[in-house]
């Protein structure tokens, strides 16, 4: 079992530089992944960037997840994918490999994967990255490569950790981590809902609104009502001190969803939306004071950066996805481009990159969706992009929440 230094996991509400979970060796690592992720990764190289904290202990940074490639695939051209988003941030890794078959080297299956992860172990040091630690997971349990008995025929696989038993999960589960049963599931809170009566409605009501291109002042005001009815924000619409209360579709009315997507076809009325939820990325000083003013009277008090609005901006992701979700397709690039900013302010770059992919998919004018989209298939920390609010976790999330899709 490889040892190395604690490393912190920042959770969604901790205050800067208060590490809430830390691991201390490979038992504690392969339990605590999936937590970081949000979801259990299959067939899948995994890198984590450990990055120096002020308090001088090492704490996950941004991370990669690559599908393994197929066999016989060199392992030059993974590690090219690798080394291409991490150089920049981090020199200290942990490499993960979730293989087909039981993990161990002896396992057909699994052979050629660990072969793979044996070559990338080397091109890292080739490149002068250290790796902290490099575990092999499959089926039958995992194994730490860098212990003395890494090169050992058969594998000595240890059993997979119970997670109830390791602290480090618990601290995360308490903070609101709760992982999918795979990438796909957690990705499906991108994809469209299928569609129902109220969403061919809400098509043929905004194919009626398609010649307006500027909305009237009174439409603008009823646009933003909807958007805090649908964002459960406003005072009349938040529990628990201010936090947006649980998203549900049905209370949503077709209305609703009308006045909330055509408002939010203006770009004028789309960018004083994303600066009220995420901080610094389209400066008030740049729009209609007028505009702000009604934002702040229908929507309430603008998201503040740091931790302690995390919860609030983690509630609001929920709902912008589900909107995204129950609209017409084609009508829900605005949504989608805002979902992804505020799901790259708290560093979930999986969910980021697919949202905002999807919204220029579906309507390539997202003029935000094609700015940020590059810098965040980059791995780009949102605060070091549009400015920090003084605080260092804040856009580096869950640490491995910052997850890339491949392709």
């Amino acid at each position: 079992m490889t040892s190395f230094p604690q490393t912190s996991v920042p959770s969604p509400s901790a205050p800067a530089d208060t590490p809430v979970a830390s691991v201390r060796d490979s038992s504690q690592l392969v339990a605590t992944l999936p937590y970081l992720l949000g979801f259990h990764p299959t067939e899948s190289l995994v890198v984590l960037g450990l990055v120096p904290s002020s308090t001088g202990s090492l704490r996950v940074g941004p991370c990669a997840r690559i599908d393994l490639p197929p066999v016989g695939t060199p392992a030059a051209v993974l590690w090219d994918a690798v080394h291409g988003r991490m150089a920049r941030h981090s020199r200290h890794l942990v490499v993960a490999g979730y293989l087909p078959g039981s993990g161990g080297r002896d396992d057909a299956a699994s052979a050629w994967g660990c072969a793979l992860m044996d070559e990338v172990l080397q091109l890292a040091r080739r490149a002068q990255m250290e790796v902290v630690d490099a575990v092999v997971i499959g089926a039958g349990g995992w194994w730490s490569m860098l212990s003395p008995e890494a090169g050992c025929r058969p594998t000595r696989l240890q059993p997979l950790p119970d997670p109830s038993q390791v602290e480090a999960v618990t601290d995360l589960v308490l903070a609101g981590s709760a992982p999918f049963a795979d990438r796909e599931a957690a990705l499906a809170r991108v994809r469209a809902a299928p569609e129902d009566d109220r969403c061919r409605d809400v098509r043929s009501a905004l194919t009626a609104l398609t010649a307006r291109t500027v909305p009237a002042p009174g439409d603008v005001e009823e646009g933003l009502r909807a958007w805090a009815r649908l964002l459960g924000v406003g005072e009349e619409h938040c529990v628990d001190g201010g936090l947006p209360s649980v998203p549900t579709r049905d209370d949503w009315t077709a209305r609703d969803l009308v006045s909330a997507v055509a408002v939010a076809r203006d770009k004028v009325v789309r960018d004083a939306l994303l600066a009220w939820c995420s901080p610094g990325l389209a400066p008030g000083a740049l729009l209609p004071q007028e505009l702000l003013d009604l934002c702040r009277r229908h929507l309430g008090r603008p998201v503040r950066w740091g931790s302690a609005d995390r919860g609030r901006r983690e509630a609001l992701l929920e709902r912008l996805l589900l909107v995204g979700r129950v609209v017409p397709p084609e009508h829900a690039g605005g949504s989608l481009t805002v979902a992804g900013v505020v799901a790259w302010s708290l560093g979930d770059h999986m969910i980021a990159v697919a949202a905002l992919r999807r919204a220029l998919a579906v309507d390539p004018g997202q003029t935000m969706a094609r700015l940020v989209l590059p810098a965040v298939e980059s791995l780009a920390v949102y605060s070091e992009v549009v400015g920090r609010g003084g605080d260092d976790h804040d856009g580096q999330g869950r640490g491995a929440r910052a997850v890339e899709p491949m392709g």
